[in-house]
């Protein structure tokens, strides 16, 4: 029997504490998130009626709102039972979750940090996505632009995205799926919409964070079960010549999971042809997934 709740008529969100139509969402446009891009936004992916490792988004999401200095805003508990009872109203079993804060209406003053009254919001819906254990591979290219790895923001996962998006545009203007970013010292840092990875001698590398990168939570999963499964993992500072020397190249991120690389378009196009290890990873994490959201594989 499903445990659905038809009370609610669908599509529902949550908006500062409370679960309403869609229709009757409103947020005001003198919102400093409008305004400003001033706020920071989470997105993961539903599995069996569960928002995937909530509780570590909710935990970042909580971190970046601390650091800009109005960290009140993200009460974890009462948002989680918040996006529980979205999820539920909504009736998803797999899809999309995205929840957005912002400090608030601004008041008058650019410097004023304070947020007595932060907007909270949430939307889940329904989304086909491909299985965790078999996504499907991506196209590599290098963005254009750099990450300032000396950026106040760019741990964060913040509203002030248009900068990804420019980048993601111009890579699949030339066929790519997804870009990576070299920072200011021309080391490679992450994707527009994921972190990097790869493999060489059987040891998985990636940058570290202080190159210039949001710390993902998938990021931090695969990481813990290259040490739970005895696989050598090492974060540092690395150059373009060690993606062209990989033997495998994966991206990660909370919607697909990790996601094979199958051709670099910039080194120049190299394919890359060996996933063995990819493979096995990907059924690793959905292995993981699937526990944590109470659905064996």
């Amino acid at each position: 029997m499903s445990s659905i709740d038809r009370s609610y008529p669908v599509p529902r969100v949550y908006l500062n504490g409370q679960i309403i139509p869609r229709g009757r969402a409103r947020i005001e446009p003198f919102d400093r998130g409008f305004l400003y891009g001033d706020g920071f936004f989470e997105t993961t992916r539903i599995f069996n009626g569960r928002a995937v490792f909530l509780d570590r988004h909710l935990e970042r999401l909580a971190a970046s709102c601390a650091a800009a200095g109005f960290g009140s805003a993200v009460d974890a508990t009462k948002l989680q039972a918040g996006v529980k009872r979205l999820v539920r109203a909504n009736g998803i079993r797999d899809g999309y979750l995205r929840i957005t804060v912002s400090r608030g209406l601004h008041r008058g003053a650019l410097t004023d940090l304070s947020a007595p009254e932060p907007t909270v919001f949430a939307e889940a819906r329904a989304m086909s996505l491909p299985p965790l254990d078999s996504p499907s591979p991506l196209v590599l290219a290098r963005s254009a632009s750099r990450r300032n790895e000396h950026s106040a923001l760019v741990r964060h996962k913040s509203l002030s995205y248009q900068g990804n998006l420019l980048a993601l545009a111009e890579g699949r203007g030339r066929g790519a799926d997804e870009v990576y970013f070299l920072n200011s010292r021309g080391h490679l840092t992450e994707g527009a919409l994921s972190n990097l990875f790869w493999v060489s001698g059987g040891m998985v590398r990636t940058a570290d964070v202080g190159c210039g990168l949001l710390p993902g939570i998938t990021r931090q999963v695969v990481l813990e079960l290259c040490k739970e499964h005895g696989v050598r993992a090492e974060m540092g500072e690395f150059g373009e010549a060690h993606l062209a020397a990989a033997d495998e190249v994966f991206c990660t991120n909370s919607l697909r999971g990790v996601m094979a690389v199958e051709k670099l378009l910039d080194m120049p196009e190299k394919a890359l042809e060996s996933r063995a290890f990819v493979s096995r990873l990907q059924h690793t994490y959905a292995a993981r997934v699937a526990r944590a959201c109470g659905r064996p594989l």
